[in-house]
Order: structure tokens, then C-alpha cells, then sequence
């Protein structure tokens, strides 16, 4: 059983960060134009003595000039491998990898996201903290049938001690596995310093963008210490006046419903903003600390498309800025469906007027936050993807990672025509599985690929869970540092790479507790 040493925080200390920078450009080397679109799998045997997360060995430190400017995390929530290709399907007619933005990332690896253990709870003892739950390939591709609704050995396996949204962020936040609904604490409750603080402190600006309530699990992750993710109220309230964020945007307002309908006041819901909060942002008294100015807030969709234009006032650009989308669910996986709209098929039924998109969110995120010269960290999430997959909702899955895509396109647009990626990071993920989308034949084929049915046609897809689920996950890096997650590695899934679409990866996989590393690393460079 790992043990892990509490003092180092997790702490490895990535090299070559410089040599990458010679490296970086808008143009990806990986030809994949003629990649089949379902690759034959490898006959690759998987090893059971591969290592989990061997020792990375302490390197030399990073050089002067390898500090990164803008570090840009996307997080497609609850994301299972075969769920990528889905949207794909249905744009392209294509696999993901084979089609952009997907295709201006060369580094495409995996990530391990096992929480610490599998309870819900801080310790009782912390003494030190042991890796309680594993990533075991040699149990990942068992393909003996079995008694069950998860047809294979393996199956099962990937549906137990799996984390939640609030641990894995917790591990991309602040660099440490955790228990299962822990908020930016450690494995026995301990607050810990988030990726936004290290960011202020070396002068840059933060950010937080999700199509979800915005204290929801992953984006209060990055923002906020609680116990338990269900305590919203208390969440949204930390995030508003503990100073880590700049700017935040989301879903969750108190006066709308999932539908975008107006709420009379006395039905006003304060799940995930406490009245408190509300009353004082909405008098303009709601101050986050070191700031000489309250909370400036927007809620209507023309708003967040002028900040979006670079046609936002002066008072959404001067002082702490809050969107907050008008729905108190979604932005629109939770809407209904007119008679005669089919919700079985992507963007068959009508989309709800007031939200904007998320890659408007993102937009105007970036030019908010690119005030700063020093630059910014923002975070942004696809929430509802992981809301869909949990009601094994295909259409919803393709409307939401289509949204998802068209925010990464427009974080690589601006980066190449108001920044470089000499000096900007741009990491693409997701903090776990849900669902483990598979293929129509999965339940006689172990692990069988969705097929590819055409551009626009839905495709025929079968759910082995409705929550989530041990899979490794994918990871997509460019710019500077991104090559340097190679000496992260953890260890090699050789079985990865025969049963799963993403093409271009080798079967090796980093915790999520690397990732925060590396952003952490190209942020305090000098």
C-alpha cells in the first residue's frame, strides 16, 4: 500500500519546461488526417507488474525563463473515454483526435483518478496519509463474463471506490487525493492552499467558469474549504469573500428556475447562493477580502455577450466580477422539450433564451481576466456533461462536450491572436468517468467501441453505470510546460491504448495530483 509523505505536498518538480518553449506553436506535428477512424487494436498484453505511481525522482529546478504567463485548465465534467467520440460522431463524422480543436494537442496522455479511499468522511487519525484505492490494469481489461448487469469482470470493477467531483478537483486544485465530497481539504478535513491562491500571490489574476451552480463540486473546489460539497450556501459565500477569485461565472441564481422562469420572491431558491450572500450582492455590499470594491454582477445573456465582444462597461471590468447565468440549474442540459421535439436526438428541441454559452462565458472570462499584464489562471468547466451522463442521456452528452469544444476553439483563437503558447499553458480533461460509454455489441465484446453512425446520426450507445466510474481519463496539454508531464508518469496501461480511442497516447497515465504540479511549477517560475 502507497504511503505518501504529507510534507511535500505531493511535490514533483517538473524539468525541461524551457526546452519546450522552442517547441511551441499554433501548428500541431501529429498527422492524424489519415488516421482510420476506428483504429484496429494492438495485440498488446497487459502487464500486471506494472508499477503504480513509482517514485518520480527530484530533478534540477525549473529555469529562469520557463515561467508561464496564462494557465488555462477545461474541465468536460464526467467524461468516460467512449463519450469524447459522441460529439465527434455527430459534428464530424470523425473520432475526436481526428478532428479540432483536438487535433493542435501533441500531448495526449491519461490520468489516474482515484480518490484517496472510498468513504465520505475526513480521518479520525492523520498521521499519514496511505493510497487506499488503486488503478490495477491487470483487473481493468478482465473480460470473464459474469453474473451481473456489468457483463464483465472488468466492467465491475471500474464501477467500485470510484471518486466524486469534489475529490478530483480537490486533486487538481491543490495537489492531494482526498475523500469522497471534500472541498478543497485534505484526508482528514485540514484546509489546504488552492492553485487561485498561488496564482494571486505571484500577481496573477484567477478566474472560474462552469455551466453549473457555481458552488458546485469542481468549481468550489478551486475556491473554497468546506467538509462536505453539499454545503453550498456556505461554499458560495467562502468563494465570494475569501479573495482567491477575480471573477466568477455560472449557474445557481436564487430568482430563476431550471426552465429560465422568473421566481416570485418568496420562492426564491438559496441552495447554492444563502440569502445573505444574495441581499448583499445585490446592494452592492457584498466585498471579497483585499478588495476595495463590492462584487460587480451581471445576469442577463447581453451582458456576458458584451464582456464576450470587448464591449463590456467599465463597471464589469473595474473590481470583482460575478455572472451569474439566470437558471438555478443548468445552463441547458435540464431543459424541457416543446410537443413534437424529440429529446433523444442532439439539439433536436429548443434551446432556453436567457443562458449564454459557455464559450461566451469563456470569452468574456479571458478578456476580463487578460486586464491583468501578469496574467491569469482560470478554470473552466463543462458541468452538465457529467449531469447527462449520469441520466445516460446521449443527446444531452453531445450537446454539452459540442459546447465544451467550441470553448476550447475559442481559448486556442485567442491565444493565438492576442497571446502565444510560448507563454501560455492549455490543459484539457476531465476529473473522472461516468457512465463507461460503450458500443452496441459491449454486452457480447468486452469493450467495444461506439461505432461511428455519420455526422449527425445519433449514435448507438450502451451504459454500463449511472454514476461514476475508476477509468482512466483523458488529458490534452499544449504550450509551455505541457511536454514536461512525460516525467510525471505514474505508469503505463498498455490495455489503454487496445480497448480506447485516444489515439495519439501511449498508454501512459499521471495522477491528477500531477496536474496541479505542473501548472503550480510554470506559475512560481521566476
Amino acid at each position: 500500500m502507497e504511503v505518501i509523505n504529507r510534507t511535500n505536498n505531493f511535490s514533483v518538480i517538473f524539468i525541461s519546461v524551457a526546452l519546450s518553449l522552442a517547441g511551441c506553436n499554433s501548428e500541431s506535428t501529429a498527422d492524424l488526417s489519415a488516421s482510420p477512424d476506428i483504429p484496429e487494436a494492438p495485440e498488446v498484453p497487459v502487464d500486471p507488474e506494472v508499477p503504480v505511481d513509482p517514485e518520480v525522482p527530484v530533478t534540477p529546478e525549473i529555469p529562469e525563463n520557463a515561467k508561464t504567463k496564462n494557465v488555462i485548465l477545461m474541465i468536460a465534467d464526467g467524461t468516460s473515454d467512449g463519450a469524447w467520440d459522441l460529439a465527434s460522431y455527430w459534428t464530424d463524422g470523425k473520432l475526436n483526435n481526428n478532428t479540432y480543436p483536438y487535433t493542435e494537442f501533441d500531448t495526449r496522455m491519461a490520468v489516474n483518478t482515484a480518490p484517496i479511499n472510498a468513504t465520505y468522511e475526513p480521518a479520525l487519525t492523520c498521521t499519514e496519509e496511505e493510497q487506499k484505492v488503486l488503478y490495477e490494469a491487470v483487473k481493468v481489461w478482465d473480460d470473464t463474463p459474469i453474473e451481473s448487469n456489468f457483463e464483465f469482470a472488468g466492467y465491475d470493477y471500474l464501477n467500485k471506490e470510484y471518486t466524486d467531483s469534489a475529490a478530483a478537483a480537490t486533486a487538481y486544485a491543490t495537489g492531494h487525493k482526498t475523500y469522497g465530497s471534500a472541498m478543497g481539504v485534505d484526508y482528514c478535513g485540514e484546509p489546504l492552499e488552492a492553485i487561485t491562491t498561488i496564482a494571486k500571490r505571484n500577481g496573477l489574476s484567477t478566474g472560474i467558469v462552469t455551466s453549473v451552480p457555481i458552488s458546485h463540486a469542481t468549481p468550489g473546489a478551486f475556491a473554497a474549504n468546506n467538509l462536505s460539497r453539499h454545503n453550498y450556501s456556505e461554499i458560495s459565500r467562502d468563494m465570494f469573500l475569501n479573495g482567491r477569485t477575480d471573477l466568477i461565472m455560472g449557474t445557481g441564481h436564487p430568482a430563476y428556475d431550471g426552465q429560465g422562469n422568473r421566481k416570485t420572491i418568496s420562492k426564491y431558491n438559496y441552495k447554492y447562493i444563502g440569502q445573505d450572500s444574495w441581499e448583499e450582492l445585490v446592494s452592492n455590499k457584498l466585498v471579497a477580502d483585499g478588495s476595495d470594491k463590492p462584487w460587480s454582477f451581471i445576469e442577463k445573456k447581453s451582458d456576458f455577450e458584451k464582456l464576450a465582444n470587448n464591449e463590456a462597461t467599465a463597471e464589469m471590468l473595474d473590481g470583482p466580477l460575478l455572472g451569474l447565468v439566470q437558471s438555478d440549474s443548468s445552463t441547458q442540459q435540464a431543459r424541457g422539450c416543446s410537443n413534437g421535439q424529440d429529446g433523444n436526438v442532439a439539439f433536436a428541441c429548443d434551446f432556453l433564451p436567457r443562458p449564454p454559452t459557455l464559450e461566451v462565458m469563456t470569452k468574456g472570462a479571458i478578456n476580463y481576466l487578460s486586464q491583468n499584464e501578469n496574467g491569469f489562471f482560470l478554470m473552466v468547466e463543462g458541468g452538465a456533461v457529467d449531469w447527462a451522463a449520469h441520466g445516460n442521456h446521449t443527446a444531452r452528452i453531445i450537446e454539452e462536450l459540442v459546447e465544451f469544444n467550441a470553448s476550447i476553439s475559442a481559448v486556442i483563437a485567442w491565444v493565438e491572436e492576442n497571446s502565444s503558447w510560448d507563454e501560455t499553458l492549455l490543459i484539457v480533461t476531465t476529473d473522472h468517468g461516468n457512465a463507461y460509454v460503450l458500443g452496441e455489441t459491449s454486452d457480447q465484446v468486452a469493450y467495444a467501441h461506439v461505432e461511428n453512425p455519420g455526422k449527425g446520426v445519433m449514435p448507438i450507445v450502451k451504459y454500463y453505470s449511472g454514476n461514476h466510474t475508476r477509468e482512466l481519463v483523458r488529458l490534452y496539454a499544449k504550450g509551455n510546460g505541457a511536454d514536461t508531464l512525460s516525467i510525471a508518469v505514474r505508469g503505463n496501461d498498455p490495455g489503454y491504448v487496445a480497448n480506447y480511442n485516444n489515439i495519439g497516447s501511449n498508454g501512459d497515465y499521471v495522477n491528477n495530483t500531477d496536474v496541479f504540479e505542473l501548472m503550480k511549477q510554470v506559475i512560481v517560475a521566476q
